[in-house]
């Protein structure tokens, strides 16, 4: 296994083309509801892998692009940036500036979640006894018995969990039916289970690492969603239409609540029952919840799965890398222009740091360090006196 600049920009095409389809895909409602929320997540999963993972396999047959291509990535590669007297690549400049500015975001990421939780640990003595109770009871019903706590935050308005080592569970200073605090406990403690906190969290370090690509934060964008999707259908799962009328009437009941201004949007790891800055999407949430709808079986999930893992595999097998031709000035031998293929040609590196190319008839050619190092970056081999 090896990495090259290559198989980083296949990586970025690949993942970036991965992540528009789905995101097309996961725009038509026939997709989600017949796939299921599930099947989207791993399709998720399997464009993240592709994101982070750029090697390349010794199965990996370079594709060589002549023509502009080339051109323009020999003289990006020969570009230097005047620093302090002597010249850095562009490419040493750009990652630079990459890992810069990479640093800064995940620092200000965890900066602002330190703020938060500062500003939201005062309200950890604020107990509701009515909310424990309830969660209490959403405990018991679960199958997998994770201990979570409950408070009332007066500078918040709507209720949100947050935590992966110690879980919180923040209700605004409103009063709720002991139906709606079920509601609300029940959405809250299946995103604990869920581990949607730990998956948010993820996300939002692979946009600080990954922070030039647009695509990151609309996939970012979309797993937000798909996370509530998967909650409500995990949640409802076992309710009567009732309850999940009930459920909704929640929803909307918590969209209408009194605005806190000074208390600003949650914490960017929350997960919460309902988000102000997202009501265009509570429209699917409703419909995936009240309207029943055929999902294929566990067999065509499946091949959509495996189609999708075939697609990345077959990413690795190929690299679309530049191809370089000689310059015909460094091969004149009279009036006519000499042309090689790079199987018949060999570096020669002279004693005092020169370089020549030798022809297999045992003609020599001179040339400069540039062209020396485009031949040998190209694979052609090189030879010392």
């Amino acid at each position: 296994m090896s990495f090259s600049l290559f198989s980083f920009l296949m990586s970025v095409l690949f993942s970036t083309t991965f992540i528009l389809a789905i995101h097309a895909l996961r725009n038509r409602p026939f997709f989600l509801k017949s796939f299921g929320v599930h099947t989207l997540l791993i399709i998720y999963g399997l464009c993240l892998f592709r994101m982070v993972f750029v090697i390349e396999l010794p199965i990996t047959v370079p594709v060589e692009l002549r023509g502009t291509f080339s051109h323009t990535y020999a003289r990006i590669r020969q570009y230097q940036v005047p620093v302090g007297g002597s010249g850095v690549a562009i490419i040493d400049v750009l990652i630079f500036i990459w890992i810069v500015v990479a640093v800064a975001l995940f620092v200000r990421l965890i900066w602002r979640e330190h703020i938060s939780r500062k500003q939201l640990s005062p309200c950890h003595k604020n107990r509701s006894y009515a909310a424990e109770r309830v969660l209490a009871k959403v405990r018991k019903k679960a199958e997998d018995k994770i201990f979570v706590s409950v408070c009332v935050c007066p500078d918040i308005d709507t209720p949100f969990g947050m935590g992966i080592i110690q879980r919180w569970i923040y209700l605004p200073d409103e009063e709720y039916t002991r139906e709606e605090l079920y509601y609300i406990m029940k959405h809250e403690y299946t995103h604990f289970c869920n581990r949607d906190g730990i998956v948010k969290l993820l996300t939002l370090i692979l946009c600080c690492v990954f922070w030039w690509n647009p695509a990151v934060y609309l996939l970012k964008k979309d797993v937000e969603q798909i996370l509530e999707i998967k909650c409500d259908v995990n949640a409802t799962e076992d309710f009567s239409k009732k309850q999940r009328l009930e459920y909704l009437l929640t929803i909307v009941r918590t969209l209408k609540g009194n605005p806190q201004p000074e208390g600003g949007n949650p914490p960017l790891t929350a997960t919460g029952l309902v988000s102000r800055t997202e009501h265009d999407d509570i429209k699917e949430r409703f419909e995936l919840i009240t309207k029943a709808t055929k999902r294929f079986g566990m067999r065509y999930q499946a091949a959509f799965v495996g189609l999708a893992v075939l697609v990345v595999v077959l990413s690795y097998t190929f690299v679309l890398q530049s191809a370089f031709d000689p310059p015909s000035e460094e091969i004149l031998s009279d009036d006519s222009t000499v042309r090689w293929d790079a199987e018949d040609i060999l570096i020669i590196q002279h004693h005092d740091m020169t370089y020549s190319i030798m022809l297999t008839n045992g003609e020599m050619h001179p040339i400069d360090d540039v062209t020396a190092n485009i031949y040998i970056g190209a694979g052609t081999k090189i030879r010392k006196e």
